[in-house]
C-alpha cells in the first residue's frame, strides 16, 4: 500500500472502472487509501469484445489490501445514472472525488451515424458526466470539500490541419468525439470557478500520448503497447491522483497532461498498487 494514503478516509467514484485508465485510476486511488467506487456497465460479465468485470477489479484490489464497491452505471443512460447515485448514497453515503471517465467512441464517419449513435455519444461523454456532477455536488457542498476530475483528450488541441490525410479526422473519426471532450473542457474550467467557493476542486487529466487499453487495442492496430508512441497507463493514474490529493487553494481549474504534469510537479510515477517506482522524478527541494 502507498505510505502516503493522501486518500484515507475518502470515498471515490470512477467511472468506466472494468478496464483501461479507469481501472488504473481507481487501483492506484485504491492504494493510497480511498474507498473506491467501480461504476461501469461490465458488472457481472464483460462487455462484448472486451474482457473484464469491476468485480474482477475489485478482487484485485481487495488483494492488497484496498478497499473497493463494483456498482453498474451505464453512463448514458439517465435512469441508470439516478439509480447509481441513489446506491451510493444508501452504500457509502457522500461521495468525495467523482472522476469522469467512461467512454467507448464509435469510429464512423458522419454519415454512418445514426441518430442514437448520437445521443448516445453525447450522454457517455457530456451529458453523463455533467448529470452526475449535478447529482454529487450538493454532498461535496455540505462538506464544504469535494474533488471532481474529468478526463481530457489531447484531441481538443491537435486541431486538423492540411494534408488532413495525416490526421485521424480525415478518416471520420475525431469530429464528434474530439467536440464532445472539447465540450468537457470549458464545463471543467467554468465549474471550477462556480464551485470554488464551496471549497470544490475540478480539474481535466488528459494523457499525453494514447495509453494502451482494450479498446486501443481492439482496432487491430500494427504496434503494440511498448511502442514509443504509447503512454504508460501508470502516468495518468499517478497524475490523476496527485490532483485529488490536494486541496483546491493548491490545484483548481487545470489541465494536466500525465507525464508532463507530473515533470513539472516532480512527482514520481509509482505502481498502481503504490509499491515500486515506476519512473523517478526528484523533487525540486532535494535537487537543491
Amino acid at each position: 500500500m502507498d505510505n502516503a494514503q493522501s486518500l484515507a478516509g475518502r470515498v471515490a467514484v470512477i467511472t468506466g472502472a472494468s478496464r483501461g485508465i479507469g481501472r488504473a485510476i481507481a487501483t492506484r486511488f485504491a492504494s493510497a487509501g480511498a474507498h473506491v467506487i467501480l461504476a461501469a456497465r461490465s458488472v457481472e460479465k464483460p462487455t462484448e469484445g472486451f474482457p473484464g468485470t469491476v468485480h474482477d477489479v475489485a478482487e484485485a484490489i481487495r488483494a492488497f489490501g484496498g478497499t473497493a464497491t463494483p456498482l453498474a452505471l451505464d453512463v448514458a443512460d439517465e435512469a441508470s445514472r439516478v439509480a447509481f447515485v441513489e446506491a451510493c448514497r444508501e452504500q457509502v453515503g457522500t461521495v468525495d472525488i467523482l472522476v469522469n471517465n467512461a467512454g467507448t467512441p464509435l469510429y464512423k464517419t458522419i454519415d454512418a451515424y445514426s441518430y442514437a449513435d448520437i445521443r448516445n455519444q453525447i450522454g457517455m461523454y457530456y451529458e453523463g458526466p455533467l448529470h452526475l456532477i449535478n447529482m454529487l455536488v450538493p454532498g461535496m457542498k455540505a462538506k464544504r470539500a469535494g474533488w471532481i476530475l474529468n478526463l481530457g483528450s489531447s484531441s481538443v488541441v491537435k486541431l486538423p490541419k492540411q494534408p488532413y490525410a495525416q490526421h485521424l479526422a480525415y478518416f471520420g473519426i475525431d469530429a464528434l468525439y474530439a467536440s464532445l471532450k472539447a465540450a468537457d473542457h470549458r464545463m471543467s474550467f467554468g465549474l471550477a470557478a462556480e464551485l470554488y467557493e464551496h471549497g470544490i476542486a475540478v480539474n481535466i487529466v488528459a494523457p499525453v500520448r494514447a495509453v494502451w487499453t482494450p479498446g486501443l487495442e481492439h482496432l487491430g492496430l500494427e504496434f503494440g503497447p511498448d511502442h514509443p508512441a504509447i503512454e504508460k497507463e501508470e502516468h495518468i493514474a499517478e497524475a490523476a491522483l496527485a490532483l485529488v490529493s490536494e486541496p483546491l487553494e493548491v490545484r483548481t481549474g487545470v489541465l494536466a497532461w500525465s507525464c508532463q504534469f507530473l515533470d513539472e510537479i516532480r512527482r514520481t510515477t509509482m505502481s498502481l498498487d503504490g509499491r515500486s517506482v515506476i519512473e523517478e522524478r526528484t523533487p525540486v527541494a532535494a535537487e537543491a
